[in-house]
Parts: C-alpha cells; sequence; structure tokens
C-alpha cells in the first residue's frame, strides 16, 4: 500500500510539472530561400536538432513548422543557429507555447526551461491555454520588427539578450523577448 501511495505521488507531480508549460511547435519563416535545394539545406539542419519532431515546408512562403517532442528542452538559439548554419536568416519565429494558469504584465518575466522569457508590449492578462507567442529579439525577427520593440521597453536586456543588463541579476542567463 505504501509503495502505490509512492507512485501515485510520484505520477501526479510528473503530471503537474508536464502540464504547466510546453512548446508545442513553432513556424519559422526563413530569409534568403530561393528553391528547393535551399529549403532542403534547412529542413536537414533542423531535423538534426534532438527536440525536433517533425518538420513541414511551405516553399512558396519559406515557412518551416516544426513539431517538437514532448517532454524535451526546445532550445530557440539553437533553432536560430543552425538556420544561419545552413547559410540562411530568420526573419520571423512564432512558437505555440501551452501556459497553464500563469498571469502576465508587461515587462512580466517568465522563467521555462532555464531560459527567461521577457513579456514586451502586452496587456495583462491570464494565460490558460497554448498561445502563439512572437520573439521579437535581433535574429528572430526582421531588424524593423526588433527596432520597434526596442523602443516598448525601457529594460536594456532586449538590446543585449541577457539577464545581465536588467532583472536586477549577477548572472548572465539567456533571456527571450516575446509578445501576443
Amino acid at each position: 500500500m505504501k509503495n502505490l501511495k509512492s507512485i501515485v505521488l510520484l505520477l501526479a507531480l510528473i503530471i503537474k510539472v508536464e502540464a504547466f508549460a510546453n512548446f508545442i511547435n513553432a513556424k519559422v519563416k526563413v530569409t534568403g530561400i530561393t528553391c528547393s535545394m535551399c529549403s532542403n539545406s534547412v529542413n536537414k539542419a533542423l531535423s538534426s536538432l534532438t527536440f525536433v519532431d517533425k518538420i513541414e515546408v511551405d516553399l512558396e512562403k519559406a515557412i518551416f513548422t516544426i513539431s517538437f517532442k514532448p517532454n524535451q528542452t526546445v532550445n530557440i538559439d539553437e533553432i536560430k543557429n543552425k538556420i544561419e548554419g545552413a547559410g540562411f536568416s530568420v526573419g520571423e519565429l512564432i512558437a505555440d507555447f501551452k501556459f497553464e494558469n500563469v498571469s502576465i504584465t508587461n515587462d512580466f518575466h517568465y522563467q521555462f526551461q532555464n531560459s527567461t522569457y521577457h513579456f514586451v508590449n502586452v496587456k495583462n492578462q491570464k494565460l490558460n491555454d497554448i498561445v502563439a507567442v512572437k520573439f521579437v529579439d535581433k535574429g528572430l525577427t526582421s531588424t524593423k520588427e526588433f527596432k520597434k520593440y526596442t523602443t516598448l521597453t525601457t529594460f536594456k536586456c532586449i538590446k543585449t539578450g541577457t539577464t545581465e543588463a536588467c532583472c536586477n541579476s549577477n548572472t548572465k542567463q539567456r533571456i527571450y523577448h516575446i509578445t501576443i
């Protein structure tokens, strides 16, 4: 009976952690793609990421829809690096993220999988489902969009991409800037 209670408690903890937040998929607009060979190069590079489950490509729009493996840590910078390593750039990255009862405000910082996510130019709201978040960091959106969002926050971290420049932090942890 004691073992059964331990198993039930362990399962409850695992289910709670998994249900709290999770990347589901991302749509990445890749700039510089002109042909199917270019698309294949990016597809091959992204497929090598351990957290990628499958990739669908819209060649006409140069959009890669990446589905992530459940319970895997997703690294947005690795996606960017793979695309750049294939000779292209990220023009836009929008990820579907499952939130459970997360209240956000403008400039709210959310911790998830060893990264910080800084909400920029958002209204006060509670996130309790799958939400499309747009990354507005340099290299994860167009230069025009990045410049626009740097004016919508007073936090310097949007320019450096690390918590060292804000958050009263003594550590230099990666910080992503997102909007809804």
